[in-house]
């Protein structure tokens, strides 16, 4: 038995579903079901925040793939409770139910000093994982993309309608060339996790799994362009645009997408954290994006056969419109 905490959600799910494709049983431990999970995997009801729920979820499992994160706070959900506390829950767990086996989904920039608290924080579960006495592997997975993810997804959703009408086809990209990013797909991601178990070398290393190099612009790009809707990039600043908005909604091909400066971007997600319950955009996400992502997938592709793939082949494996539709409508 395999336990995959954080089951139910969009790593977990794909790690479950690798799991299950190769004959192992899957436990997914989560707080709530999910309709999606492959068949065959038992789902469990528990909460990495309530430690008394995890040990019977772990009772008799053979491995413990801890893939429970958020990107974002919300409510009580904050990355220190999350991240460093859930972990150091899930740990001990593990260690009362003598698990031989735990392997944990950290991120990709996480190191000590970290700008970011996300990044603090991961890196601090980290540290917990490695002096936990379990036998453990960690994996820094970057910008992880794939159906129902968070961001690609959200990106694909404001370049169609209903959401393009309302910007009347205008979408502003943060950051746009200057934002380094290194998006993997999520298969990828879980298939590196799943073949890590069979590997003893693996024992005590932490992996980088990250895909070739891209901005956010040419990101965004590409989304349009898996989606059949080619999309126009302007490279002027805000005030230009909103200047010329009327000539460049009748001459130029929408989507339009046009870089906004990082900072000005700081500023808007700082007022929109005092303001908006859950704002499109944090003060924390904005430090990430101005860092960038850089890693080396190398010892994961030696040892673990990670192979990400080419970018836009991953994006149109579930953005390209239907056979005999003109684009994408089903996000």
């Amino acid at each position: 038995m395999i336990v995959v905490t954080g089951g139910t959600g969009f790593v977990g799910r794909e790690i479950c579903r690798v799991l299950t494709s190769e004959g192992l049983s899957v436990r997914a431990v989560a707080r709530t079901a999910a309709s999606q999970l492959p068949a065959g995997v038992e789902f469990f009801p528990g909460d990495i925040t309530r430690p008394e729920s995890l040990r019977t979820a772990f009772r008799g499992a053979k491995a413990v793939i801890h893939a429970v994160g958020i990107i974002r706070e919300h409510g009580d959900q904050s990355f220190e409770r999350v991240h460093l506390q859930g972990t150091a829950d899930v740990v001990a767990a593990a260690r009362a139910a003598g698990i031989p086996r735990f392997l944990h989904l950290s991120a990709l920039g996480t190191r000590p000093m970290a700008a970011s608290r996300y990044h603090q924080t991961k890196w601090g579960a980290e540290e917990i994982v490695r002096h936990s006495g379990l036998a453990h592997t960690i994996f820094r997975p970057s910008l992880i993309y794939g159906k129902e993810d968070d961001f690609t997804t959200r990106l694909a959703s404001l370049m169609q309608p209903p959401l393009s009408w309302l910007s009347g086809g205008f979408l502003p990209i943060p950051g746009g060339s200057e934002v380094t990013l290194r998006p993997v797909p999520v298969r990828a991601v879980a298939e590196a996790v799943v073949r890590s178990l069979g590997q003893s070398d693996a024992l005590g290393q932490t992996f980088d799994l990250c895909g070739p190099e891209t901005t956010l612009r040419d990101l965004a790009l590409d989304i349009a362009c898996a989606m059949g809707r080619p999309a126009t990039w302007v490279e002027n600043s805000p005030e230009v645009i909103f200047a010329t908005l009327p000539w460049l909604w009748f001459t130029l091909k929408k989507p339009i997408l046009f870089p906004v400066p990082l900072k000005l971007c700081r500023l808007f997600a700082s007022l929109a954290e005092r303001i908006l319950p859950n704002p499109p955009l944090t003060t924390d996400q904005i430090l990430m994006l101005e860092e960038g992502q850089v890693g080396d997938s190398s010892p994961a592709a030696r040892m673990l056969g990670f192979h990400p793939g080419p970018l836009p082949q991953g994006l149109a494996a579930y953005l390209a419109p239907r056979e005999g539709g003109r684009a994408d409508l089903r996000l």
